[in-house]
């Protein structure tokens, strides 16, 4: 066995004792370990967490030695490259008898805690070392965890929980769980998040999906990448594309917005931006139908010139002044639109265009809080002035129709993925970020209760909105925390013994992990380092071992495409397993 320490007393609820160890001390922060003694004939097995390690030799330090440790390198027996060390553990569940129990018993002095995959935890020679001892320490039943990666530097998986959000499931959460991933560029964030969302959309058929793509990370993959879609598709779920263009706008307020954006006041009108809004708006009224929806079909539908001679008949309401001045601001108009009809022309048949084919927003998001649909929708790019406006728009909208289905009786079971997060929800946001930002922070404490999880990530914790950051349920800790402002957030979630586990995690593209769906433990968060899965067959091999997860395993040169025709290329399905899903359409 592989002995990580020698208990020595317990205080405050902590084990405390010493640690000979061939590695530097700060290799064994963070790591789980095992101890187990007997309690009146009954096995007592707690699970413990190493929190500090006194690295610092009290030998080396006496100068009475000095002259000894320069000439020799060493004392024998007293120092050396083993060096003995003070350690801290904390315990982090326990079993009696191999069932869940308190915590509440104090190991006797020179109990060992020894690692987690060392084979005889098990009492038998396996090849699985002691997975099953560690999993039995989960807070869920095994059939509601997954595998997302190792713990890091062992050969242990770490449990996950992923279960429906739907408060009717008598076996689910009862309520959404929201999380946030955040890494420096290249850490591993977007890779994390695909695992996570993998693992929760196909252990949970139930469960929808908003995923917004302006990198191609989700609906693009490069050759390296994983191939979410395929891993979906080939477990069971169908992925809906949708590009930004194909969505269905229906609000005569959007178009108002829309024209705005495409810069439609310059060729329209010259003079006060603000009028030009008051202008617009009132122009609109006469083509709002019931709800405030645009009418783009019929005897009153909108058209450029029923929209000009509207919006022109207004200046007259709109602007103070005499009669006569006003009549030449309208005659000063109409020249201007004359003048630039070809610009209007383009600007608003491409706006109209929004408004008269695709797929509805509301009837997108009624299919995935309703219909446990899966949308990946590829945007051009987050800095676009029109995407951001639309996902601001579908944000909101998610927002509204959740908390409009919990009234009715509909509970959701969803979640909704917000990456490059500080666009909307930032620390400081602008003026006219403001109103956004209330509503997803409102958002963000109604619906959890309403069955709607929302997932962030972003590259800095600091950078996304103090309100949003502790609201989160579990957290994902990439490398790149390296700012004051980020280490604080950190801390503020983990600790200080928290912070030094982060800051001395040493495996490729490592995370720290935390919160409410880490199966580890109780109520308390635990912060463990970790390392996620490389790849879809890496991920189903362990997850169909110890779970009976019955994954298919991708293949192909990303693990999910076949090389040359960019089709999903999965092993045969076995006999009863449930295809893809079909949904139905929703009435409307």
């Amino acid at each position: 066995m592989v002995h990580y320490m020698s208990i020595g007393s317990t205080r405050k609820r902590q084990y405390h004792g010493t640690v000979r160890s061939d590695t530097l001390g700060n290799e064994l922060l963070g790591r789980l370990g095992l101890v187990r003694f007997d309690v009146n004939g009954s096995t007592m097995s707690v699970l413990t967490q190493i929190l500090s390690v006194d690295r610092r030799n009290p030998v080396h330090e006496d100068p009475r030695f000095g002259p000894v440790v320069a000439c020799k390198g060493s004392i024998p027996h007293l120092s050396a490259i083993g060096d003995y060390e003070e350690a801290v553990a904390k315990p982090v569940a326990q079993q009696l008898n191999g069932q869940p129990a308190p915590l509440r018993a104090n190991p006797p002095s020179g109990t060992p805690v020894v690692s987690l995959d060392d084979p005889a935890l098990d009492g038998q020679d396996n090849s699985e070392g002691g997975q099953a001892v560690f999993n039995g320490f989960s807070s869920e039943k095994p059939q509601y965890l997954r595998y997302a990666g190792n713990l890091m530097n062992e050969s242990v998986c770490l449990p996950f929980i992923f279960k429906s959000f739907d408060p009717k499931d008598k076996n689910g959460f009862g309520e959404a769980r929201h999380a946030g991933f955040f890494a420096a560029t290249g850490k591993g964030k977007t890779h994390a998040a695909k695992i996570t969302l993998g693992l929760a959309l196909s252990a949970t058929p139930g469960m929808g999906a908003f995923i917004p793509d302006a990198k191609g990370d989700f609906v693009q993959p490069s050759e390296r990448d994983m191939d979410l879609r395929a891993f979906l598709e080939a477990n069971g779920r169908k992925v809906n594309l949708l590009n930004v263009e194909q969505l269905r706008l229906e609000d005569a307020e959007d178009f108002s917005e829309l024209l705005q954006i495409n810069k439609a006041r310059k060729a329209m009108l010259i003079g006060n931006p603000e009028k030009f809004s008051d202008l617009l708006e009132m122009a609109l009224l006469h083509f709002a139908g019931e709800h405030d929806k645009l009418k783009v079909t019929g005897d009153g539908a909108i058209t450029l010139d029923k929209l000009l001679e509207s919006f022109n008949d207004n200046i007259l309401k709109v602007y103070a002044g005499s009669d006569r001045e006003n009549q030449k601001k309208t005659e000063k108009a109409r020249d201007v639109q004359r003048q630039r009809r070809r610009q209007l022309e383009n600007i608003f048949e491409g706006v109209l265009a929004r408004f008269t084919q695709g797929t509805r927003i509301d009837e997108m998001i009624d299919s995935v809080l309703q219909k446990s649909c899966i949308y990946f929708l590829h945007v051009p790019k987050f800095n676009d002035p029109v995407t951001l406006f639309l996902l601001e728009k579908i944000y909101r909208r998610f927002k509204d129709r959740a908390g409009y289905h919990y009234h009715t009786k509909g509970y959701s079971n969803a979640i909704v993925y917000v990456d490059e997060a500080n666009r909307f929800v930032p620390q400081s946001p602008t003026e006219e970020r403001k109103e956004l930002a209330r509503e997803l922070i409102d958002g963000i404490k109604t619906t959890r209760q309403y069955g709607l999880g929302w997932w962030f990530a972003d590259q800095r914790p600091a950078s996304i909105s103090k309100d949003i950051f502790t609201q989160l349920g579990t957290y994902f800790f990439g490398k790149g925390m390296s700012a004051a402002a980020d280490k604080a957030n950190v801390e503020s979630i983990i600790g200080k013994e928290g912070l030094d586990i982060y800051e001395n995690m040493s495996t490729a593209r490592p995370f720290l992990v935390t919160g409410q769906m880490v199966g580890v433990g109780g109520e308390d968060n635990v912060p463990l380092a970790m390392s996620f899965f490389g790849s879809w067959p890496e991920l189903s091999e362990p997850n169909n071992r110890d779970f009976d997860a019955n994954f298919e395993a991708v293949t192909g040169e990303r693990a999910g495409l076949a090389p040359g025709n960019g089709l999903a290329r999965v092993e045969p399905r076995p006999p009863g397993r449930a295809p893809a899903r079909n949904d139905e359409d929703i009435p409307f």
